[in-house]
């Protein structure tokens, strides 16, 4: 008869845990020196929600916009508040929440390292776990963009440390990872009931019930505030992904789902190939992993822990689809559970009679953890939400991408931010009131503008009733000076506005489009650095081949521009 047996304990030195933060250190100055304020925009939405929270005591994008629940996470909304209340310029705002992100994978990697200890992962795979962990390409990108992906991982990992790895329960250490946790994102509340559930498998039926009773406590106060502040009881920003363009139908539907379910699997492709593989194919390897789940209740137990939040946290991106941003991001709770479950694999079930049956697995372990960083580099380089790029650019003396034109970036839209303000000091006005689907690092900048979102995240009535309610939110808040292009032009069909159309004339300041009121116009051309330029050849060229949205515009966009007999041109 086959006997199964686990490896031998491996001695775990401390150096493990230090190089793997160390070279997250590195990631972290290179992030910092290199991709500042170039990341993706919507990091940037909560760190100006949060500057209004601490400045003012609001709610808002700007002192000056709507109260509302514009952002998806409230405990990094409350970090970056707290944070903001050292008056950081810009840049030191975006570097802030860059480094809190890094410190919060620093955690998540701490908790890995313990976590390894527990179910007895080798030393050598428990070091390329956290390698892989502070460098591959999901953990770049969510330091660059400075976003709280890092601290629902973190609270998650310490989550499952006190609830199953501990010789003793940590009460304390629960409970403020578990309010944390189920703080950091709306969906963490499902995945709070899927950590719980190895309890059940545990027979610790009382634990499941009082746990349960806590988080629903932690959920209900929120709910209770979120109430009393905004006379709702779920987001804004979820409100607004009901609709068009963040919702799907017909076979973009069933594809978005299906994208979503596979991205996991796309994260770490290079690895899960690998041990399917090893599994497939090695008969011996198969009757370890067999074997080894018959036969040993820890490793069984170990198994269900890891694959809990794996399993929740795939059913529900293919409940949402695949969403927007870099692969992995909505994922990334998982992802060191994948990590570390992948190491019980390769370790554990490949031991027979305490004798390795796979000879060159340290060459393998190297070999595949490499492929699996650099796949991630690749495939995360291409994505238009990644820093990588930035990066690279960087390095390579060439400067950012993005100095003359627009891409999804916060120093792009302070750009954006900045003409509007320009705007409203030669009107003389205390406030201006700006339509525009770009709206983080403009809120981040610009404290005098009132926001309109047409691109629905933080207007309340158009979140909740969609484009349908835009005549009427047109009407109420009177747009000064509107900013709209691409599919945001299209989905709201405000080129067939009429009072767009009878109301609104063509600006170009300092290379950026917008459509200014007309009484706020003529206010401003009396100034002498503003002129009216007729649409003729030369305006042409300005108007459509040199502004800084030309990337991001079409045929529609051009023809609406163009519509107007004259452009209003305003220069520093």
């Amino acid at each position: 008869m086959t006997k199964y047996a686990a490896p031998p304990r491996d001695h775990f030195p401390i150096y493990q845990l230090l190089v793997a933060c160390a070279l997250l250190s590195i990631m972290v100055s290179v992030v910092g020196l290199f991709v500042g304020p170039y990341a993706w925009d919507d990091g940037a939405i909560t760190l100006a929600f949060s500057k209004t929270f601490a400045e003012t005591g609001r709610i808002a994008l700007t002192p000056v916009s709507e109260q509302v629940e514009g952002f998806s996470t409230v405990s990094w909304f409350l970090i970056n508040a707290a944070i903001a209340l050292f008056h950081l310029d810009f840049e030191g705002t975006i570097l802030a929440a860059q480094i809190a992100s890094g410190v919060f994978l620093g955690i998540a990697n701490i908790f890995v390292w313990l976590i390894a200890q527990k179910i007895n992962l080798r030393a050598d795979t428990t070091f390329a776990t956290l390698l892989i962990l502070s460098i591959f390409g999901p953990a770049v990108s969510e330091v660059a963009n400075g976003m709280e992906m890092t601290l629902l991982t973190a609270s998650g990992l310490a989550l499952v440390y006190a609830l199953y790895f501990q010789f003793r329960d940590n009460h304390l250490m629960f409970a403020i990872a578990a309010a944390i946790f189920l703080t950091s994102r709306f969906e963490a509340t499902i995945y709070y009931a899927a950590l719980l559930t190895p309890l059940i498998f545990q027979r610790r039926f009382r634990s499941f019930a009082i746990l349960a009773a806590f988080g629903f406590m932690v959920v209900c106060l929120q709910e209770i505030l979120r109430y009393a502040i905004f006379q709702d009881l779920i987001p804004n920003t979820i409100h607004a992904k009901m609709h068009q363009p963040y919702s799907l139908s017909g076979i973009d539907f069933i594809s978005s789902r299906i994208k979503g379910g596979l991205e996991v699997v796309l994260v770490f492709l290079p690895l899960i190939l690998t041990l399917v593989g090893l599994v497939a194919f090695a008969p011996r390897v198969r009757k370890g992993l067999i074997g080894s789940l018959r036969g040993q209740t820890a490793i069984r137990n170990d198994f269900i822990v890891l694959l809990a939040p794996i399993v929740a946290v795939v059913l529900f991106s293919m409940l949402t689809g695949k969403v927007w941003g870099y692969v992995g991001r909505m994922q990334f709770l998982a992802l060191p559970f994948i990590l570390l479950m992948c190491g019980l694999i390769f370790d554990n079930f490949m031991y027979i009679g305490g004798f390795s049956i796979f000879q060159k697995r340290k060459a393998t372990l190297l070999a595949v953890s490499a492929v699996t960083v650099l796949f991630s580099w690749l495939s995360w380089h291409q994505s238009g939400a990644s820093a990588l790029s930035t990066i690279a650019l960087n390095v390579a003396g060439k400067g950012n991408p993005v100095a003359d034109t627009v891409s999804v970036t916060p120093d792009s839209y302070r750009k954006t931010g900045r003409a509007v303000d320009k705007i409203r000091q030669l009107a003389g006005l205390a406030k201006i009131v700006f339509l525009t689907p770009d709206i983080g690092g403009l809120g981040l900048c610009c404290s005098d503008i009132r926001v309109v979102d047409i691109a629905l995240l933080t207007n309340r009535r158009l979140a909740r009733d969609g484009y349908h309610a835009l005549p009427e939110v047109f009407s109420t808040e009177n747009p000064d000076v509107i900013e709209v292009h691409g599919p945001w032009a299209a989905l709201s069909k405000i080129y067939n506005n009429p009072e767009f159309n009878a109301k609104y004339q063509a600006a170009l300041v300092n290379g950026t489009p917008l459509y200014v009121r007309n009484d706020i116009a003529e206010s401003v051309s009396a100034n002498s650095h503003a002129k009216y330029c007729r649409i003729n050849s030369q305006c042409l060229v300005a108007a459509l081949k040199t502004h800084r949205y030309v990337n991001q515009t079409n045929r529609d966009d051009d023809i609406a521009f163009l519509r107007r007999d004259q452009v209003l041109i305003i220069h520093e």
